[in-house]
C-alpha cells in the first residue's frame, strides 16, 4: 500500500512561475463571462498540473522509523503547524518520529 505526498516547497516555486502556456492564454483586458470561465478554467488547470507534478507515492508504513527522512520532516512540520493553529494542544498533533 503507497501514499501520494506533496512537495509543498517544490510546489510553490513551480507555482511561482507565472509564464506558462496555460497562464499566458489569459487575456490581460476580461470582459465577457465566457472570458472570465477560460481564465478560471486555465488557472485551475494550471494549479492541478502543478500539484500533480509535485506528488509521489510512498509506501503506506505504520512504523515511521522506516519512512525517508524527508517524510519524516514533513510529518514534523505539519505536526507543529497543527499544534501552533490550536488553541488547546492535543496529543493527536504530536509526533513521536
Amino acid at each position: 500500500m503507497t501514499l501520494k505526498i506533496t512537495d509543498w516547497k517544490r510546489k510553490l516555486t513551480t507555482l511561482e512561475k507565472i509564464d506558462t502556456t496555460s497562464l499566458n492564454s489569459i487575456p490581460d483586458d476580461i470582459i465577457t463571462i465566457d472570458e472570465i470561465d477560460s481564465a478560471i478554467n486555465a488557472l485551475t488547470n494550471h494549479v492541478r498540473t502543478v500539484v500533480e507534478k509535485c506528488k509521489r507515492e510512498v509506501p503506506a508504513s505504520s512504523d515511521r522509523r522506516k519512512l525517508t527522512p524527508d517524510v519524516l520532516e514533513l510529518i514534523r512540520a505539519n505536526n507543529a503547524a497543527l499544534h501552533c493553529a490550536s488553541a488547546y494542544p492535543t496529543t493527536e498533533y504530536r509526533s513521536r518520529a
